[in-house]
């Protein structure tokens, strides 16, 4: 992979993600955190089975579980940060009431459309997933790789189910993500699979830092394993995270369009060969980037290697051929889109004012509002 020219931002970028965005996510982390199949286990209720997190720095108002916690020992989740100067709440979310909006057709301005339809019907066999919590684990490569399951109690094994991936930010686990989104709460009320994959040494391969591993061939050997563990529709599969690991949605679409049907990334610009020069998806991918304004280490305005939020945007809306000046995007207080994008891709930034790094999830419900884009898209 090429990378910027400018080797100082490079240099930049490994200090800024290695030295900063460590103890921060972490902190941050607080309530709640490759192509071949290979072998795959899966034991109910077991804890991430990755290396714990190195401890992080007291910061006001947010408190991190202990990393390493089992996901099977987390029976009440601790409650959500949300930071003093961190207000903005969203308005109506579209598909919030748990069943996707009517309708015939969608714009980026907010209109319904019809909902998706799942992949092939109904499964032939319901797999071995059932409700509840599972730690899988695969071999990809000869290294041992694990990923956390959450399967919605109203799940039966024959209607194929949209899945959702979340992954941690950099020095974080897969339990730390669970428990910061809340993803498995929207994954329950609309019926999905939330899914948490562990990075080798709590960090991903997104571009310019943070991990040698083959995280694009991961996320692919993950895809198969649900598709016989599992009764999901392949057609409807999306991707977010916070911090490195929003980097690594942005990979995805990069990378995984023909799997990955869109993503929402937090929190991270597209560094995917540096400032996304390398980003070359198969077609126009939906990307809803969620941005706090009061960010200080992946700042809103751009720095170093971060082009900032509304040039990332303008980024994404050149690759999803987008026409148009990006517009308010009703009912989403906060989301702006452009108003056409190529093959009805949408390309949206959500901005928390006042805003912090990886602390937007509960007081924006960042979850919420990102599943009530991500519901209607679809793989062609």
């Amino acid at each position: 992979m090429a990378l910027h020219p400018h080797r100082n931002h490079v240099r930049h970028a490994a200090l800024v993600l290695g030295a900063c965005l460590v103890p921060a996510v972490l902190a941050c982390s607080s309530d709640d955190d490759d192509g071949s199949s290979g072998a795959v286990s899966g034991v109910a209720g077991a804890g991430p089975g990755a290396p714990s997190a190195p401890a992080a720095p007291e910061m006001p108002n947010v408190t991190a579980p202990p990393p390493g916690t089992n996901a099977g020992d987390v029976t009440t989740a601790p409650p959500i940060p949300t930071p003093n100067n961190e207000v903005v709440q969203p308005g109506g979310l579209a598909g919030s009431s748990g069943e996707p909006p009517s309708g015939t057709d969608e714009s980026a301005s907010g209109g319904a459309k019809e909902p998706a339809e799942p992949a092939a019907g109904p499964c032939p066999a319901p797999g071995e997933l059932g409700p509840g919590d599972t730690t899988r684990t695969l071999s990809l490569g000869g290294v041992e790789r694990s990923f956390l399951v959450h399967v919605p109690p109203g799940y039966d094994g024959n209607t194929r189910v949209p899945v959702v991936f979340d992954f941690h930010g950099l020095g974080g686990n897969s339990n730390q993500q669970k428990n910061l989104s809340r993803w498995d709460d929207v994954a329950d009320a609309n019926g999905f699979i939330s899914v948490y994959p562990q990075g080798i040494d709590n960090a991903w391969n997104a571009g310019l830092c943070c991990s040698e591993g083959d995280d694009v061939a991961f996320v692919r050997a993950i895809i198969d394993d649900l598709t016989q563990a599992a009764c999901i529709d392949t057609r409807r599969v999306f991707s977010s995270g916070c911090s490195n690991g929003g980097g690594m949605s942005y990979k995805l679409a990069c990378e995984a369009s023909d799997v990955i049907a869109a993503v929402a990334p937090v929190d991270f610009d597209c560094v995917d060969g540096a400032g996304c020069s390398d980003c070359a998806p198969e077609r126009p991918v939906t990307v809803v980037q969620f941005r706090g304004t009061n960010d200080q280490l992946v700042p809103y305005e751009g720095d170093g290697p971060f082009a900032g939020a509304q040039a990332n945007l303008a980024t994404w809306g050149e690759i999803n051929q987008c026409t148009g000046d990006a517009a308010a995007l009703a009912p989403n207080e906060g989301c702006e889109a452009f108003p056409s994008c190529g093959s009805g891709a949408q390309t949206v930034l959500c901005t928390v004012q006042g805003g912090t790094h990886c602390g937007s999830y509960g007081s924006f419900e960042i979850a919420d509002v990102a599943w009530g884009i991500l519901q209607n898209q679809q793989l062609p």
